[in-house]
């Protein structure tokens, strides 16, 4: 089966990251994508920097700190692909990257995918954190206990995404991992060792290991006992 992606980056003042991402991406083996860029009004180059490539730009408007899940929903109407991918700006896919995606996918029963995360040019502490939590990932998507970590690097066939009504735009944080838990009524989802996507450990150093792990502890606790997160993800 071959399926169309629809690669969809939501961005604000990204303009030191997403030249190497779309690089990454137009290096790609299997050919059958386009990719919308939601910018929130960047004041950088970045949506001149997108359009350099080629790329759609979708401009939105920014309502609130963090109003990522917005600019999602916003990129998936637009979307014309069978299959909905959501990067960050500063993510790098591997080459193969969508092949192995699409090899997935050729199971109907599939209707979401999430992806090794590692650290781009991590530190070795970065890089145990990061696997830690991928093996905690796949751990708990197995056993059939509730997520219990957190990326935000998932991908979704649009069908199943359209059916469980998108991204909840009342959360502040936590709106991959609550999809991610919604979308299994319509089928399996995964949790691969098998595709790596790299990502900038820029936030982690930014807030500190110790105050990183303290937030995303606080982020699921409030998601699971409240259904709702306190706290905003500030931007960077």
């Amino acid at each position: 089966m071959i399926n169309r992606f629809s690669i969809i980056i939501p961005t604000l003042n990204e303009e030191k990251n997403l030249g190497i991402c779309l690089r990454s991406i137009i290096n790609q083996t299997y050919r059958k994508f386009e990719v919308l860029i939601v910018d929130g009004g960047s004041k950088d180059r970045t949506r001149e920097i997108a359009e350099l490539y080629g790329f759609k730009v979708i401009p939105v408007e920014k309502t609130k700190p963090h109003d990522v899940s917005t600019a999602k929903n916003r990129g998936a109407e637009v979307a014309d692909g069978d299959i909905l991918l959501f990067l960050d700006a500063d993510m790098i896919l591997e080459p193969n990257c969508l092949e192995l995606l699409n090899d997935y996918y050729e199971k109907l029963s599939i209707v979401g995918i999430a992806c090794r995360i590692m650290p781009f040019q991590g530190n070795g502490i970065e890089n145990i954190m990061y696997e830690m939590n991928n093996i905690l990932a796949r751990f708990s998507n197995t056993v059939g206990l509730h997520e219990l970590s957190y990326f935000s690097c998932h991908s979704y066939r649009k069908n199943s995404f359209i059916k469980v009504g998108g991204f909840r735009e009342d959360l502040n944080a936590c709106e991959d991992l609550d999809l991610s838990l919604r979308i299994r009524r319509f089928g399996k989802y995964v949790v691969t060792p098998k595709i790596t996507i790299w990502t900038s450990p820029r936030r982690l150093r930014k807030w500190s290991y110790r105050k990183y792990l303290q937030r995303y502890v606080r982020f699921l606790v409030q998601y699971y006992f409240s259904n709702r997160i306190e706290d905003y993800y500030d931007d960077l």
